[in-house]
């Protein structure tokens, strides 16, 4: 009889190499549903890897243990990924939960006010070092956090992924908090941040400029964090129509040209809640590292 060896692994792992063949099953699900995934047809040694919200309990079942019986739990998405050993064939199941009791409300769209001209000057001019920099999606909950300082780059995406890499030797790590902490990744295998990313480039990229009175609606008032305490950033405020009846709305820092907010129609806006661009003290990362099973982030 052939056995199977299964290894199961919770690793917060984003940016590897691709496996040979990725095939992805979506699931939409209820909580208390209960679904059975096999990720391949003919498989004896596999790896599985969860990254995301635990939102869902698993369990191996088959004679094989070659299936997977998924039962959902909480409100939200996580994925799971499976790993033939044998061929390096790699297949995915997304998951999206939601509670059956929560009708969803649809907003209606935001009416345009009255524009104002626009006599100031934009100029996109986005932080190249030393920052530190929270963005929090309204909609999931979710925070995605920034850090450069010097030739170190750091990204979270307050689900499971969270990276650190060097992009003058290329080295890279990962964080694993039940085990080693910052734990040795394949070099190079990461994409720098280069000179900006959303959603502070929204607005510079995605609007045109040829006459901003079309769309400035005057200024508003953010408070976001700083180093040391919350600060008031007033932002210039831009209603976008956009040819295919999008609304998008945009809250711009003056100073620097970047988007703190950006809301599409009446969704939940994405907004950056930490704001720091003197960064100039790194106080995480695996040269913190004390030994192999020291897991302090």
């Amino acid at each position: 009889m052939k056995k199977a060896f299964i290894t199961i692994m919770f690793l917060c792992v984003a940016g590897l190499a691709m496996a040979q063949e990725e095939n992805e099953t979506k699931f939409k699900m209820a909580i208390g549903d209960t679904v059975v995934w096999k990720p391949f047809d003919n498989c004896g040694m596999m790896n599985y890897n969860r990254s995301g919200g635990k939102i869902i309990e698993f369990k191996l079942i088959g004679k094989f243990f070659d299936q997977v019986q998924i039962i959902a739990t909480k409100e939200g998405k996580c994925s799971l990924k499976a790993t033939c050993q044998e061929n390096g064939n790699e297949a995915v199941a997304s998951i999206t939960i939601f509670d059956p009791n929560n009708a969803p409300v649809v907003a209606e769209k935001p009416v345009k006010p009255a524009t104002l001209p626009f006599t100031s000057t934009y100029t996109f001019n986005p932080p190249a070092d030393n920052y530190f920099i929270t963005i929090n999606d309204m909609g999931s909950g979710f925070n995605e956090t920034y850090m450069k300082h010097g030739d170190d780059e750091a990204f979270n995406d307050g689900q499971g992924v969270d990276r650190f890499w060097n992009v003058k030797t290329g080295k890279n790590w990962y964080y694993r908090p039940d085990a080693q902490g910052w734990t040795d990744d394949v070099d190079w295998e990461f994409e720098p941040f280069g000179t900006s990313f959303p959603i502070l480039n929204s607005f510079a990229t995605e609007v045109n400029k040829d006459n901003l009175s079309n769309y400035y609606v005057g200024n508003e008032t953010l408070t976001v964090g700083g180093a040391d305490k919350p600060m008031d950033i007033e932002c210039w405020k831009f209603f976008v129509d956009f040819e295919d009846g999008t609304v998008i709305q945009y809250w711009v820092d003056p100073a620097n040209g970047c988007t703190l907010k950006r809301q599409i129609n009446a969704d939940p806006a994405k907004i950056v809640t930490v704001y720091d661009l003197k960064y100039t003290r790194l106080y995480f990362g695996p040269s913190f590292k004390k030994g192999l099973h020291d897991t302090r982030r």
